[in-house]
């Protein structure tokens, strides 16, 4: 399934062709700029790329939503299409990706802060991480809007009450104003304990399908 918003493209990811190499190479790709914004506590310094089992991982995902057409774990990539030669050929080139989930996180599931929302995690979509390609310069664009809308419209495909996104409230909150300014409901904060023993706050946010 495909669903375009504003030019921009959102597709299931596939194991041919070159989408789990691009996930791993734009996730890599947000590190510095975290960290130019003075975000870089939200994921570290580390590769992904260079993280164990990461790529793995990313691959094992996409076999396996290819393999059962479920979205108990799911990537989604964003793409557009641009000019790639001199004579004005044009080519998809992707701009994003989401990874999303149809249950809860732990981090989320166990948080007493979030019980009310949880109540309702049954029939809900997670978007566990949605990332753009700071390699695109300005054609990433659009892309996180995109994704989002590209899950909300899975969600209403398959009659669930909310889609849920959490982002990391660090730095002065500036991440949840970008989400505060697409629309979504804040759903309340929590706090997790890393494994290195610091402390990760988040704040839920939510779109309710249907209203």
């Amino acid at each position: 399934m495909s669903a375009t918003h504003n030019q921009v493209r959102v597709r299931s990811a596939t194991s041919t062709g070159s989408d789990a190499e691009f996930i791993v190479a734009a996730w890599d790709s947000t590190l510095p700029y975290l960290r130019s914004i003075g975000a870089g506590e939200m994921w570290g310094d580390q590769p992904f790329s260079e993280r164990d089992g990461f790529r793995e991982e990313i691959v094992d995902i996409i076999r396996q939503s290819e393999d059962d057409g479920s979205d108990t774990r799911r990537l989604l990539v964003a793409e557009v299409d641009a000019e790639i030669s001199a004579d004005g050929t044009t080519s998809a080139v992707q701009v994003g990706a989401a990874m999303i989930r149809d249950a809860p996180p732990d981090y989320l599931a166990k948080s007493e802060a979030l019980k009310f929302e949880m109540e309702k995690a049954k029939s809900a979509l997670f978007i566990e991480v949605l990332i753009a390609d700071r390699r695109a310069g300005k054609r990433h664009k659009g892309a996180g809007a995109a994704l989002i809308d590209a899950v909300k419209h899975r969600a209403l495909e398959q009659s669930k009450e909310v889609v849920y996104v959490d982002a990391w409230a660090g730095n002065e909150r500036k991440l949840n104003r970008y989400y505060e300014n697409l629309g979504l409901r804040n759903g309340g904060d929590f706090t997790l304990t890393r494994g290195n023993g610091s402390t990760w706050t988040g704040t839920l946010y939510c779109i309710d399908i249907g209203s």
